[in-house]
């Protein structure tokens, strides 16, 4: 079963990249793995994280590959043996229970994470359109990576002048602080003026 959405809950979910070695070997006991979960009664997965990048992200893979054991909204990162048995052991003796679940703010569905992933989405975007220009258009890398620059520096001047609006308008500067303080003359200041000329 492959996973396409981020808001599917797995009970199993294993990331992996088509070029990893380890990810290879492990494949042949996920899938035997696979062929018990209905006799267990859960669901098993395999993302490529090269095709789900914003996955990748929104799960923080780290290494490669990553198994995610998932059971009413807890999730918990799976740390021991890969091989068939000891997965089907795993659930059938709720080994899980033995594990600390990932922290809150790590939750796949967490605001935090759902940011991670736009960046990781935002960086497998920029790598294509690289490999665009580069590829296809036939520009040197050097010339693509000055495009993206340039960007990069504009889009940040703009973003912070639009930045710098707001936080003017939400927080106003005060009056006093602008003006030059303006002494007003009292009659005794005009006498001591006058007796000096």
């Amino acid at each position: 079963m492959h996973c396409l959405s981020p808001n599917i809950l797995l009970k199993n979910h294993f990331s992996y990249a088509p070029w990893c070695p380890a990810c290879k070997d492990l494949q042949k006991a996920w899938h035997a793995f696979a062929d018990w979960s209905k006799d267990l009664n859960i669901n098993v997965a395999e993302v490529d994280v090269t095709v789900n990048p914003g996955l990748s992200g929104r799960f923080l893979v780290t290494a490669l590959p990553t198994i995610y054991h998932v059971k009413d909204g807890v999730f918990r990162a799976y740390a021991g043996s890969r091989d068939k048995n000891d997965f089907i052991n795993y659930i059938e003796e709720k080994k899980w229970t033995f594990y600390d679940p990932i922290p809150s703010y790590k939750y796949p569905s967490s605001p935090q994470m759902t940011v991670v992933a736009w960046f990781f989405k935002l960086s497998m975007f920029v790598r294509d359109r690289h490999n665009y220009l580069v590829d296809e258009v036939g520009i040197p890398s050097w010339a693509s990576y000055s495009v993206f620059a340039g960007l990069t520096l504009t889009l940040g001047c703009i973003l912070g002048f639009f930045i710098v609006c707001i936080i003017d308008r939400v927080f106003p500067t005060n009056d006093q602080f602008c003006k030059p303080e303006i002494k007003k003359s009292t009659k005794k200041d005009q006498k001591a003026k006058a007796k000096k000329v």
